[in-house]
């Protein structure tokens, strides 16, 4: 079965940004720098296939799969995976070049062209040809597109650092506040006429203290654990 271009067809820009760990980026880098490998790979399958080497056009054709199914898993996401998640990877494959479109047809230049060698067509070659001369600008957007998933890395682990630091100074302030009120209940129990209601008034300040710093540490461990 052919795989078309409405398969892999990119779907509408979305306005929103997703948050991603840095394990689902790792998975997602290593997907898009696999893209390059395997659109390589289709083209010397294709070329031994028209030749008549065993095997060649069956491996073709599953690499041509395994590909089509990665470009889908990143632009539409899948399987934990989350899309497009970021304005820049939406420019990367939708904006001016087109990239997301220009796959797409690579996709179909592929799966015409092994149809044609399979069945022995007299426009296999041709078909060869077409598909042979779109590789190499192919080749370029997906570097391209590689390299904005890295640029994506950096800027969310920079990201994560900045807001590990703000949890920090957050942490010193509230301790500091905890440290003033402790003291300030130090004096006003050294007074002999210390009333049960002042006490009662600086325990519950003391409690909500100890309780919101208590959910900045959480959510620390839970920063610095992505």
């Amino acid at each position: 079965m052919s795989i078309t271009k409405e398969r892999v067809q990119a779907p509408p820009s979305a306005a929103i940004e997703v948050d991603v760990s840095s394990e689902v980026l790792s998975s997602l880098i290593n997907m898009a720098g696999r893209q390059r490998m395997l659109s390589q790979r289709i083209v010397l399958k294709a070329i031994l296939a028209s030749q008549q080497f065993d095997g060649a056009l069956a491996i073709a054709r599953d690499t041509l799969r395994t590909f089509a199914d990665s470009h889908a898993v990143l632009v539409e996401g899948r399987n934990g995976m989350p899309g497009l998640f970021s304005a820049a990877l939406r420019q990367a494959f939708n904006g001016a070049d087109n990239v997301a479109q220009q796959i797409a047809g690579f996709i179909a230049l592929a799966s015409v062209a092994l149809d044609a060698i399979e069945h022995g067509l007299p426009r296999a070659q041709e078909a060869l040809h077409e598909l042979i001369d779109a590789v190499d600008p192919l080749l370029a957007h997906l570097h391209r597109v590689t390299a904005v998933y890295e640029d994506e890395s950096r800027r969310i682990a920079q990201s994560q650092k900045k807001g590990q630091r703000d949890l920090i100074e957050r942490i010193k302030s509230i301790a500091k506040e905890a440290h003033i009120v402790s003291f300030n209940g130090q004096i006003v129990a050294s007074r002999p006429d210390v009333s049960g209601r002042e006490f009662a008034v600086i325990a519950g300040v003391m409690t909500n203290i100890t309780r919101e710093l208590e959910n900045v540490v959480s959510a620390f461990v839970k920063k610095t654990a992505i």
